[in-house]
């Protein structure tokens, strides 16, 4: 059993441990090394925080590309609700794109729980 949901926790870890260091305070970003838009860039320390999570999302969109036949087994049976899972994702994806160009600052945040709130219902299907 701990082989089969390590993939969870090791994916969320990293993804957690990325999300934490993008939460370090701004005295700690270092230089610009990228403009996105007025407001917003990618500094030294948004940088490093990349890694772990993109390391981590990748581990955990891994482990449901592998058990993707557990998850089309699971949209077969609710139709409605695999729809409205991807729905919901694909919103709170799209949210947290355009949260790079808006004046409302708080777009990435919803944008990121919805997003969040699926990933994490696709990971306890999969498991």
């Amino acid at each position: 059993m701990k082989r089969k949901i390590s993939w969870i926790f090791g994916g969320l870890g990293l993804a957690a441990l990325g999300i934490a260091i993008l939460a370090a305070p701004s005295r700690y970003e270092g230089p610009v090394l990228l403009p996105i838009s007025p407001g917003h860039a990618l500094s030294v320390l948004d940088t490093l925080a990349l890694v772990p999570l993109l390391v981590g999302t990748g581990w955990l969109y891994y482990g449901l590309w592998q058990r993707r036949q557990r998850l089309y087994e699971s949209l077969q049976r609710s139709p409605q609700m695999g729809g409205f899972a991807i729905f919901i994702a694909g919103t709170g994806l799209g949210l947290l794109v355009a949260s790079s160009y808006s004046a409302f600052f708080w777009w990435w945040a919803i944008g990121a729980l919805l997003y969040g709130v699926m990933l994490i219902v696709a990971l306890k299907v999969a498991a």
